[in-house]
């Protein structure tokens, strides 16, 4: 067993290194990549490489080289009209002198440049014409850049290939500070590179060039190597059964000493460097060393995974993974001074708060005074003088700990008590310690499950009259249909007499129907109130719904001489309800109006559109007074006439209120004088 733990913790390491050598090549090489001459084909080529192997093709050929020689071929005929950004003649003529300078130290390339404004010609050939330099300079990779009313064009012609770019001032305007309007530029890379004994820029590029494509090659391998070593190393740890760091390991342990603060800094200073490394890698270029940049890195990526590592074993030895925090040298400390108060506190528990106070006060000015007389009788020596107030200072210190503690528990309490009063009955405090206040805690405890047994008794007894409603309701429905059908076969008799009995047939038939609607309506809001309903939720138009509705009830609403304000989106407004419940709220809410209107009035009906809301409010004058609450004209059976001379069954508003809360939206009723407002909203959906 022992070997078999070595072995897998063998095959850990290794995974470990691989990934970590493979993770820390990813910045590495981004770094060299940000900083390095530039191994991808460049801008001139459509054949785009990560890699490319033709140094004339690349990016290092046309940023690092191409772009210099540029500058300071176009600068080395300039004259005082191509002045641009400065005024003074002597300082554009030293710029020239400089950049000739620079174009001496140059000598595996030809070159010539013209400007085509003053015929100036600068070369390191004896030619003087771009079209004698074409004709008798012949290079490895030939060049032309020209410009014609300031828009720059690139050919360049690599053994019998051509390629052209006509305008090139996106990659070349920013290099060119000083330079002609009009201006040609030919340069030709010798076919063999001479080493003249000094620094030479065609050269140096093309050996970093060189140099960096085998560097990319070999970082590919090693990524591949990397990451096949992590496959099969992780993969051979993972089918091995034994554990390299078990509960009872022995490291396992010696690592739970060390505190879990040491851990975070660890990783906090692993991480900064990591960064810190990085950051340079990506902003130095001079001293930018690949070598030094890839061990840093790895060094850092595999201290975090090693810290990762341990910590995740620690967290699963523990029952519970909070448990981690045990090991904290804070919680250690706290833990600590908990248990010395907790002994503290055991041999005051007794005694009641106010006196725990009063003894505190009385103990702290009677020590102080004590150590000021001894420090007085004794030749008031330092030690003496402050040995009052430094005992006098800690019992203070004790019990005001003491004191916020219980302060504290007593918030809590009162915190419970309004969770409780806000609703949450089954809300429990918990019991901590024996005094007065773990007794209220308990008492208000006992309080809640009274409560809770009063509200289940009291939903009990509504559930209970609800099923009585339905019941009496439903068995009302038979003998009810039974005398509408026989009202029925009454009337279709032809010869009835005497002549009064017809009158007293349409009484009954009148007062049948209405008894009908009546006990319906009473079925309805009993299902609804009880949430026995069964909802066909769906997407739906409500402004489709209510133009639907108000056509149903328009011979209601004519009959009352009511003129109806409508205002409503033009876009569709779509809500999730179920239909036919939805339409019978609006069918309650129009015929409330159109009995309880005052006639000849206007009643306003808007669909309006908030944040993501939808509400539907409808407002009417009532032909009533209004002296009731709003919540209690939505109670069953209440009416807006006290009288009752009115038809309805005073259960439209209750039935409107509990079909809407059984769909999820919100309804209310708001008065103001005269004015009778409903609204009913609903979340708005796409």
């Amino acid at each position: 067993m022992k070997e078999n733990k070595k072995l897998k913790f063998s095959f850990l390491i290794v995974a470990m290194i691989s990934l970590s050598l493979l993770l820390a090549m990813i910045p590495t090489t981004f770094n060299f990549i940000i900083n390095s001459r530039g191994v991808m084909t460049s801008y001139m080529h459509e054949d785009k490489k990560l890699i490319e192997d033709d140094f004339y093709k690349s990016k290092a050929f046309d940023e690092a080289l191409i772009r210099p020689l540029l500058y300071w071929t176009s600068t080395s005929v300039i004259d005082e009209n191509d002045n641009r950004n400065y005024e003074f003649k002597e300082h554009y003529e030293k710029t020239k002198d400089s950049t000739k300078k620079q174009l001496s130290y140059i000598k595996n390339m030809k070159y010539i440049a013209i400007n085509k404004d003053t015929n100036e010609v600068y070369s390191n050939t004896d030619y003087k014409s771009i079209e004698d330099f074409k004709k008798n300079i012949k290079g490895e990779c030939d060049v032309e850049l020209s410009s014609n009313n300031d828009v720059i064009s690139y050919t360049k012609q690599i053994k019998d290939k051509t390629f052209k770019k006509l305008n090139v001032n996106k990659e070349l305007r920013d290099v060119l500070n000083y330079n002609p309007y009009d201006f040609e530029v030919c340069i030709s890379i010798n076919q063999n590179f001479e080493n003249y004994g000094y620094y030479d820029k065609v050269s140096q590029i093309k050996e970093d060039f060189d140099s960096e494509v085998i560097y990319f090659k070999i970082i590919i391998v090693s990524s591949i190597i990397s990451l096949i070593l992590f496959i099969v190393s992780i993969v051979i740890y993972k089918k091995m059964k034994c554990e390299v760091l078990d509960r009872n390991s022995f490291y396992l342990k010696l690592y739970k000493i060390i505190p879990l603060e040491i851990y975070f800094l660890a990783d906090i200073c692993l991480l900064c460097i990591l960064l810190e490394t990085i950051e340079t890698g990506y902003s130095v270029y001079y001293y930018y060393n690949v070598l030094d940049h890839l061990v840093y890195t790895f060094i850092c990526i595999f201290g975090l995974f090693t810290i990762y590592y341990i910590l995740r074993k620690e967290i699963k030895s523990f029952d519970k993974p909070i448990e981690i925090l045990k090991t904290s040298l804070i919680v250690r400390v706290l833990i600590l001074g908990k248990k010395i108060f907790k002994d503290t506190n055991k041999v005051t528990k007794s005694v009641p708060l106010a006196k725990r106070i009063i003894i505190l006060a009385a103990l702290s000015v009677g020590v102080g005074t004590i150590g000021w007389f001894i420090g007085f009788l004794f030749g008031s020596t330092l030690l003496l003088f402050l040995f009052g107030p430094i005992l006098s200072l800690t019992i203070v210190i004790l019990y005001v700990y003491y004191l916020i503690k219980k302060l504290a528990y007593l918030s809590y309490i009162m915190e419970g008590t309004e969770r409780i009063k806000g609703g949450d009955i089954h809300y429990k405090l918990d019991i901590i310690g024996d005094d007065n206040f773990s007794n209220l805690a308990e008492n208000i405890n006992n309080i809640g499950e009274g409560l809770d047994k009063a509200i289940y008794n009291q939903l009990k007894s509504e559930r209970l009259k609800s099923e009585l409603i339905t019941n009496v309701s439903h068995d009302l429905k038979t003998p009810l249909t039974s005398i509408i059908n026989y009202i029925e076969l009454i009337k279709k008799e032809e010869d009835i007499k005497p002549e009064h009995i017809k009158d007293y047939v349409n009484v009954l038939d009148s007062k049948s129907k209405r008894l009908k609607v009546l006990i319906e309506d009473l079925f309805e809001a009993s299902k609804a109130s009880s949430g026995n309903l069964e909802l066909n939720m769906e997407k739906i138009d409500i402004t489709q719904l209510l133009r639907q509705a108000i056509g149903e009830m328009e011979e209601k609403l004519s009959k009352a001489n009511l003129d109806l304000k409508l205002r409503v989106p033009e876009e569709k407004t779509y809500i999730m309800a179920d239909g036919k419940k939805l339409y019978r709220v609006l069918e309650n809410l129009l015929s409330n109006i159109s009995k309880y209107s005052l006639n000849n009035t206007r009643v306003y009906i808007d669909i309006i559109e908030e944040d993501d809301k939808v509400k539907l409010t409808m407002k009417n004058i009532s032909s009533y007074e209004l002296n009731f609450d709003p919540e209690e004209i939505m109670e069953r059976f209440k009416r807006a006439d006290e009288s009752r001379n009115t038809e309805g069954s005073g259960l439209g508003l209750a039935i409107a209120r509990d079909l809407v809360n059984a769909q999820g939206g919100r309804f209310e009723i708001d008065i103001d004088g005269d004015l009778f407002k409903s609204v009913v909203e609903f979340n708005l959906i796409d």
